[in-house]
This record gives C-alpha cells, sequence and structure tokens, in this order.
C-alpha cells in the first residue's frame, strides 16, 4: 500500500469537531465530484472549511472524510477514531444502513474520499489505492468488513457516481476487499507452537496491562491462535515509535 501522508485538518466546527467515534461499525466510500482535483486539493478544502465565519450571515458547510485517494497518493486528513462530516443528512438514513451502522452513521464510519480524472472516471490505479487502504482499516485499525456508498448511506447522493452509474464497480471492489482479506489470512498465518502462542498471548496481556498496546483484540486474537505476522510486526511498530526498546 502507499504511504499514508498525513495532512491533518485543525480541530473546528465545520470540518474536524474533535469527537471520538461512538463505535466501529464500517467503512463508507465517496468520489470528489471534482475532475482531475488531487487527493491533497481535496484535503486542502476539507481544512479551509475552518475558514468560514458562522456570524456572517451566509450560509456554511460541514464536510470532511478521513481519508482521499488518487492515483498516487495517500492523504489522510481525520484520525480513524476521530467523527468526519461525510454522510449526514437531513433525510431519513436508508434501513440496512440504520441497522449496521447505527442512527448517525457519522459517529461510527470512516471515510474514504475517491478522486476522478478528467473524464470523471475512477483510475484503476486510484481503485487499487483504496482496496488497499480498506484491508488496511479492517486489518489494522478495527473496522469490520462492512463497506457502504454514500448513496447507500443516505439514499438520494449519487455518489461516487461512477459506482452508481455502473454498480457492478462497487460488488468488484468488495470482491477485492475480500480476496485480498482472505489471502493474506492464509498467507500469513503465525506458524507457532502451543507453547509459543501462550507466551505471545501472556506477553500482549502484560503491554497492555502497561498500556503499551490499547486494543485487547490483538490478545484475543492471539488466544484462539489468529494472530498474523503482518498484525505482529504492526504491533512492534507502535511500541517502537512509544519508545519502548
Amino acid at each position: 500500500m502507499l504511504t499514508i501522508q498525513q495532512q491533518r485538518i485543525p480541530v473546528n466546527p465545520f470540518s474536524r469537531p474533535g469527537k471520538k467515534l461512538v463505535a466501529k461499525r464500517g467503512i463508507v466510500m465517496h468520489y470528489t465530484a471534482d475532475p482531475g482535483a488531487s487527493a491533497q486539493a481535496i484535503g486542502n478544502y476539507f481544512s479551509s472549511l475552518k475558514n468560514q465565519n458562522p456570524d456572517d450571515g451566509t450560509g456554511d458547510r460541514y464536510a470532511s472524510a478521513h481519508i482521499q485517494i488518487d492515483r498516487a497518493t495517500i492523504v489522510q486528513s481525520l484520525p480513524f477514531d476521530e467523527m468526519g462530516y461525510h454522510c449526514g443528512s437531513k433525510q431519513p438514513y436508508l434501513p440496512e444502513a440504520l441497522s449496521k451502522l447505527g442512527s448517525y452513521p457519522n459517529n461510527s464510519t470512516v471515510g474514504i474520499e475517491m478522486c476522478i480524472e478528467a473524464d470523471g472516471l475512477i483510475h484503476e490505479d486510484t481503485f487499487n489505492n483504496a482496496v488497499d487502504m480498506v484491508v488496511y482499516l479492517i486489518q489494522h485499525e478495527g473496522f469490520p468488513e462492512v463497506i457502504f456508498t454514500h448513496k447507500g448511506v443516505v439514499g438520494w447522493k449519487d455518489c461516487p457516481l461512477p459506482w452508481v452509474r455502473n454498480p457492478s464497480e462497487l460488488e468488484r471492489f468488495k470482491q477485492e476487499v475480500h480476496s485480498q482479506l482472505n489471502s493474506q489470512e492464509e498467507e500469513e498465518d503465525l506458524n507457532l507452537s502451543a507453547n509459543q502462542w501462550t507466551i505471545l498471548t501472556t506477553q500482549l496481556k502484560e503491554l497492555f496491562d502497561k498500556k503499551l498496546i490499547t486494543d485487547s483484540t490483538w490478545i484475543d486474537k492471539a488466544a484462539v491462535k489468529k494472530l498474523t505476522v503482518s498484525e505482529l510486526l504492526f504491533i512492534n511498530t507502535a511500541i517502537l515509535n512509544r519508545g519502548i526498546k
């Protein structure tokens, strides 16, 4: 996967309210509706919304996404555990979205904006980068394999328009994500003895108690011998980034 470039929006009322997600229930796919605009440009736009004045008598816009993706770049604007304004609606949400995402999907989902080319289409490189990003969110950030389009959440908005016009693209996207998850699970399972699994589980519990890791899911997966090589590498990297030698 491409390196995720950090371009965080400052906390503000219009594009980064600074509120934590109440749960991680799904991933919502969008398109930028701005032909030729880059991921960085879209991130800059969301950030610029902080400059609005709520007292100037003009209408204000509330909008943001966690991730913007183009053919060569992935830009992160919001932390994955914070709420963005990417799928709010003044109209009732669709029943499936309500059942899977809760009564206000903004506070339980991560939003991904896919950039479109000058011809209005999503380039295959952008498509593939988005697949990789969703796989990462599922494997490393605790999101379930629950993928919606913006239209699938609110019903009235044709977003992402290329997929609304060609619904098979959404199905292809879901299949690619599922295929990657399955193939990586098969290829990357840790090959440890029963005693080694016990030692690893105990060590993860100690790290959790010391708050060196904060996700107990790793312990649960080690306990049932389902922790993968990539997940163990991620845990190790996270600990090293906290200055633990």
